[in-house]
């Protein structure tokens, strides 16, 4: 968007701005009211240059600045030391949970392995036993996203008819 300037108006706004501060200061007043402005600017600018300048002036302007960011750089360094030890945890979490998910998945293979060989002869298999099968087998696929035999095993264990009769392997 380009911006045009719009000297009528800026003029208009000059004026304004005399005519209101001639009205409110009297006509010799503006002109007072300038020149102490100008004054003042050309002191502190000095007084700027020659801090900026001198060593002491330097000393000065650091010292001021490092009083009040020492905190700060205090802070800063104890929010890195905090992070870099949030790290070092973290990675010691994902080493852990990596072992017991590998644990968690070796569970999945041994408990459907158990359900088929016990069941395989008959191929008749309780509707409990069905269901740990069934739920074994979605934490096995779904969450930890395996495949490998259990699933030949799995499909094996769907076809077997359910004994709805047997409930002595309750005790097991």
């Amino acid at each position: 968007m380009t911006r045009f300037i719009d000297f009528k108006t800026m003029e208009t706004k000059h004026l304004i701005t005399t005519f209101l501060m001639e009205k409110f200061l009297g006509g010799g007043k503006v002109e007072t009211v300038k020149n102490i402005a100008a004054i003042i600017g050309c002191i502190l600018s000095v007084i700027s240059l020659f801090t900026l300048c001198t060593k002491g002036g330097r000393a000065f302007v650091k010292s001021v600045f490092k009083k009040n960011t020492e905190s700060i750089v205090k802070e800063n360094e104890q929010q890195a030391n905090d992070i870099s030890e949030i790290k070092k945890s973290l990675a010691e979490l994902v080493v852990g949970f990596e072992g017991l998910r590998e644990v968690a998945i070796q569970d999945c293979r041994n408990i459907i392995k158990t359900i088929y060989y016990k069941y395989q002869e008959k191929e008749k298999i309780p509707l409990y036993e069905r269901k740990t099968a069934v739920k074994t087998y979605e934490i096995y696929h779904d969450l930890f996203h395996e495949n490998t035999y259990i699933t030949l095993l799995y499909d094996e264990i769907c076809k077997w008819e359910i004994d709805n009769t047997s409930f002595k392997d309750l005790g097991d």
